[in-house]
């Protein structure tokens, strides 16, 4: 049987981003960076609802050339991992990821 682990990052108002869409009052160093990516290294699918993808999607063109190494590992982990966008007006998302409207079920697609 999987293992299902939630994680979240929210303020303490219940947000990710602010009213503008910026979440960098969450961006974290590299010592703090590392230790996500040996929690998130072994997830193999991430839920997401469409503005969270949207906000994560960075991920998918981050210049890695410009990053440090626990940004550049990131990026990898995340690029891997199959993404399942839950969504009424998403209507695309690179593959793997599989868009989904919140009135059927998702569909798992490959990595």
């Amino acid at each position: 049987m999987a293992k299902l682990i939630y994680s979240a990052i929210t303020s303490l108002d219940g947000y990710v981003a602010d009213e503008d869409g910026n979440f960098s009052w969450s961006a974290p160093d590299q010592e703090v960076h590392s230790f996500v990516n040996d929690l998130e290294r072994p997830i193999g699918t991430y839920l997401y609802g469409r503005r969270m993808y949207e906000v994560m999607a960075y991920w998918e063109i981050a210049d890695a050339s410009a990053a440090d190494q626990a940004m550049r590992e990131y990026a990898a982990i995340w690029r891997t991992a199959e993404k399942v966008v839950y969504s009424r007006t998403l209507e695309t998302t690179p593959p793997p990821e599989r868009a989904s409207s919140e009135t059927s079920t998702p569909t798992r697609s490959g990595s």
